[in-house]
């Protein structure tokens, strides 16, 4: 009866801490979901700072001349009129946020787990046949001979 107890302990033992939903695979995407989730962080940050950026320059012109400055129009003491409807500046280098993809866990795979408590069982099967076979051959050397 130890042989299938010893291939139930260890396919446990290696399912509960190496396999698909096992220690290792939960700690993989515990790391996941916080780098994601700093991730979603800085883009609702970077979201907040646009959001902020539009609206002042959709209502402060010193800011909408101080934008086009940066963006290498004008000089110094120019003035500007703002034109509506020509759609998005083409050279804005404003980074938009990095896009982060969830990384699938990694585990060992059931049926190979199966196959190493299968492994551990045999082992365990052997030593107890090679025991049995050594501990019935002393025992036959100990016997007296029969006449």
């Amino acid at each position: 009866m130890l042989v299938p107890w010893t291939v139930l302990l260890v396919y446990s033992f290696f399912s509960f801490f190496l396999g698909q939903n096992g220690l290792y695979a939960r700690r993989h995407l515990d790391a996941e979901y916080l780098r994601l989730l700093e991730n979603r962080n800085a883009l609702e940050a970077t979201n907040r700072n646009f959001l902020r950026a539009k609206e002042s320059l959709l209502n402060d012109d010193d800011a909408l001349s101080v934008y086009a400055r940066q963006l290498g129009f004008g000089n110094p003491g120019d003035e500007f009129i703002r034109v509506v409807g020509l759609g998005v500046a083409a050279n804005v280098n404003v980074p938009s946020g990095q896009v982060l993809y969830a990384e699938p866990p990694h585990f060992v795979p059931n049926s190979t787990i199966r196959i190493i408590a299968a492994v551990f069982g045999l082992a365990v099967l052997l030593f107890f046949l090679v025991h049995d076979f050594y501990w019935l051959r002393e025992a036959d050397d100990d016997r007296p001979p029969a006449y």
